[in-house]
């Protein structure tokens, strides 16, 4: 027998040989998901836990992704270019953006030292974090890529959800990642109050990353639904309302309001999508009544002094002073401010026009709590140049861009946001960036057994 070994042993023939190679390629490829996978959870929860743990003023984290990039890119540079390729307006955007800022900046008189500190920090960074993340998720799956975003956000929830306890090691371990990065007392105001906030910098923090687990699991739950022939009826699906839920639980935990405000426009949305109307009127109504009328009377009952359930706090009240002086040093500077801008520096200017609104203190120790002002007084109104490039890339992620609806309104209300303080954006964008990929590969066209059978 041809197949016989010298030594007796049955030589395998070549299918068997080809399955075994399929077997071993199989299990390496398993292993370099995993790898992938984990090299995202490790980098999204070191950007939660360890944000601003710097070495000779360079941030940790951002070497820490640089060098994941660049291992990356060198093992697999097909999928490197494609990754590049594939966020081309991205980049172009994200140049514009740095061009228009520096433009501002030395119009406005900022040192170099900023400019170049904030093109990197910012502009640089998120480039960066984009091509890794889809690098990655391109090798190990978009489900994996997105579970270990969701895991990260996880484990922070969950130890927010134990300092809610008031379990003593929850807390220390917040206090020592604080004390590990140099967190001044005044910085950690949250963390004397004893507002849960996870190992994240801060409740604010948690909550953004919180909405982005769900923009991330809702993106990929859309993506399978569609592989499997789209939506089967108006019921919602049923593990996407539970992630909305622990998105809303999280938000409640820290303390959060804007969350629970943007889950319930994207369920009133999502429901609407799906034909059912009186749904989404409930949902909407629901939201409504929980933002607005349950705090009165909760109030009025118990006398609840619970944050998330009041509207009447200096937190809410001062965020109509702070879009007005946001408003006031847009309309006196169309130009913008440029890099290193910050408005509490221009608050005793407009004290005269607003020290007569509730709670108008807060503009002299607050941010302007509002992205889109944040960005406008930053870059001024020549952004209208980059419209073009945002709405491009709004139209071709359009697929997803329900599932950032809690995102979008959380970040009206705070510091965060693309291409300003939100690095972690950049991680879900390169995750469901994969899915878009394999929803678009072209699939193996159906035999023809006919033409075999006449071929035959």
């Amino acid at each position: 027998d041809p197949r016989m070994t010298s030594q007796g042993a049955m030589r395998p023939t070549h299918r068997q040989s080809a399955r075994a190679r399929r077997t071993s390629d199989t299990e390496q490829d398993g292993g370099v998901r995993w790898l992938a996978a984990g090299t995202i959870a490790f980098l999204m929860l070191f950007n939660i836990a360890l944000i601003s743990l710097e070495f000779a003023s360079i941030p940790i984290r951002s070497v820490l992704t640089v060098g994941s990039l660049g291992l990356f890119a060198l093992l697999w540079p097909e999928i490197a270019g494609r990754a590049l390729k594939r966020h081309a307006l991205v980049l172009v955007l994200a140049g514009l953006l740095a061009a228009l800022g520096t433009f501002v900046s030395l119009v406005a008189g900022t040192s170099p030292g900023v400019i170049g500190r904030a093109i990197l920090e910012v502009h640089v960074q998120a480039v960066v974090t984009l091509i890794f993340a889809t690098i990655s998720a391109e090798i190990a799956g978009p489900r994996l890529a997105v579970f270990a975003i969701v895991g990260a956000v996880a484990v922070t929830g969950m130890v927010a959800a134990l300092q809610v306890t008031g379990l003593d090691p929850a807390w220390d371990l917040r206090a020592a990642l604080g004390s590990l990065q140099g967190h001044k007392l005044h910085e950690d105001s949250s963390f004397l109050n004893r507002r849960p906030m996870g190992v994240s910098y801060s409740p604010i923090h948690l909550a953004t990353q919180a909405c982005l687990a769900f923009a991330a699991y809702g993106g990929l739950r859309h993506w399978q639904e569609n592989r499997a022939g789209g939506p089967t009826g108006i019921a919602p699906d049923s593990k996407l309302a539970i992630a909305l839920l622990a998105m809303v639980a999280i938000a409640t935990v820290s303390a959060t309001r804007s969350p629970i405000m943007g889950a319930a426009v994207f369920a009133g949305l999502y429901l609407l999508m799906r034909g059912n109307v009186w749904l989404a009127a409930f949902a909407l109504a629901g939201g409504a009544l929980m933002l607005f009328a349950l705090p009165a009377i909760l109030e009025a009952l118990e006398g609840t002094q619970y944050r998330v359930l009041r509207v009447d706090d200096n937190s809410a009240s001062g965020r109509l002073p702070l879009f007005t002086f946001g408003g006031l040093l847009l309309l006196d500077n169309p130009l913008g401010y440029g890099f290193g801008f910050e408005s509490t520096h221009y608050w005793s200017r407009y004290w005269p026009e607003l020290y007569e609104m509730p709670s108008a203190g807060v503009i002299r120790e607050a941010e302007l709590h509002n992205y889109v002002l944040n960005m406008a007084t930053t870059y001024g109104l020549g952004l209208v140049v980059a419209a073009p490039l945002i709405v491009a890339l709004i139209w071709k992620g359009r697929g997803y861009l329900l599932f950032f609806v809690p995102y979008a309104v959380h970040i009206l209300f705070h510091n965060s946001g693309p291409f300003w303080n939100d690095t972690l954006f950049w991680f879900v964008v390169g995750a469901l960036s994969a899915a878009r990929l394999q929803t678009a590969a072209p699939r193996p066209r159906p035999v023809n057994r006919s033409r075999m059978s006449a071929n035959a």
